[in-house]
């Protein structure tokens, strides 16, 4: 059964043409993997990821786009 249902996610996926698509697909068939690459995080590790992904959330430290522009331009220009 298990074989089958593959073979047969496989054939739809080989079936799609769009790029676009096919990544949304593979991003949340990524969350159903076996493997993770957090698996080989110690937890130091994974307790400075997730206190980057709560900042990430609440914006700590992220600068509007108009500030990193002007930044970007004043360094550059």
């Amino acid at each position: 059964m298990k074989h089958e249902l593959k073979k047969e996610l496989h054939e739809i996926i080989d079936s799609i043409e769009d790029e676009q698509t096919l990544l949304a697909i593979k991003e949340h068939l990524e969350n159903f993997a076996v493997s993770s690459d957090l698996d080989d995080l110690t937890a130091a590790k994974l307790q400075e990821l997730e206190k980057a992904i709560e900042e990430a959330d609440n914006e700590v430290g992220l600068e509007d786009w108009e500030t990193f522009r002007k930044d970007l331009i004043s360094k550059w220009a």
